[in-house]
């Protein structure tokens, strides 16, 4: 790696620095009140810690990474590390010739908010392999029998043929969905992320998310977290804007916005997240 490439990550990295400390504050502010949701001191720093040492990330706009922190932050879930409740996925904006961070909710991540919502009693989600024991059935009554590849002997466990989660609800019932391995390439085949990140790195832990997301739709009670999380990841597949709500008291330094014009710098943030350009200067402004 050249010299200057090396300098170029050291100033990212600093400016990853500058990004957190300026907004310690409203990091911390943004981030639900309650031991359930997590210490949001240390999740800003697993966050932190996930970015400085992401070479890709450190070249996404420093509005996309602070908004995907933001999310992070008010769903209570960890960003990064081994927990894999949610990441930050890099991609290239052509339109306005930058890279900016997508934020991505892992399976892990669903499981900890319909855990918070209480909802259900327990939710089960599983992965079926090909030597595996399988069978179900819907209907008034749905049951399901999963015995796994060792327990009836099978030494290889095969090659993943079905997802599947049971939830048993508080106020009485069973509530299941069942996904095969087509089903689930069929969702991923529709998503932005499909060649990069946790689908080519963790395809199980993947599709487990996948049958997350279907049977929460259908939970009684579904808490404004878990809808906000359906809607940022069905935002992520179809490439859209998220929608990240910056703090009034953001603070964002970024080359695109060194010479800002026009509005605030609120207003050119929001704009920024939203892939339009910068208002035009009133006449007489310079």
């Amino acid at each position: 790696m050249a010299v200057q490439e090396l300098q170029r990550i050291d100033e990212r990295g600093r400016g990853i620095h500058y990004l957190f400390t300026q907004n310690q504050k409203a990091l911390i502010g943004s981030a639900p009140k309650g031991a359930s949701h997590g210490d949001p001191n240390r999740l800003i720093r697993i966050a932190y810690n996930t970015i400085a040492t992401d070479e890709n990330l450190l070249q996404c706009t420093h509005v996309s990474l602070l908004g995907g922190v933001l999310e992070a932050l008010k769903l209570g879930l960890t960003l990064g590390g081994p927990m894999q409740e949610a990441w930050l996925l890099p991609f290239n904006n052509t339109k306005k010739g930058t890279k900016e961070a997508t934020f991505i909710v892992g399976y892990q991540g669903y499981r900890n908010i319909i855990d918070r919502a209480k909802s259900t009693l327990d939710l089960h989600p599983r992965a079926v392999y090909a030597h595996d024991d399988f069978d179900f059935q819907f209907g008034d009554r749905p049951w399901i029998r999963h015995r796994p590849h060792w327990f009836v002997g099978q030494a290889d466990r095969g090659d993943l043929i079905a997802v599947y989660a049971v939830a048993h609800l508080r106020g009485g019932g069973v509530q299941l969905e069942v996904m095969p391995r087509v089903e689930v390439d069929e969702h991923r085949a529709r998503s932005r992320a499909r060649n990069s990140g946790p689908w080519v790195t963790d395809y199980d832990s993947m599709s487990l998310k996948t049958v997350l997301r279907k049977i929460a739709k259908y939970l009684p009670k579904s808490s404004d977290l878990l809808a906000r999380a359906l809607e940022l990841d069905e935002k992520a597949d179809r490439g859209e804007d998220q929608g990240f709500d910056l703090p009034e008291a953001a603070v964002v330094f970024d080359h695109s916005l060194e010479k800002p014009v026009g509005g605030s710098r609120l207003d050119q943030l929001k704009q920024s997240l939203r892939g339009e350009s910068p208002a035009e200067p009133a006449a007489g402004q310079s």
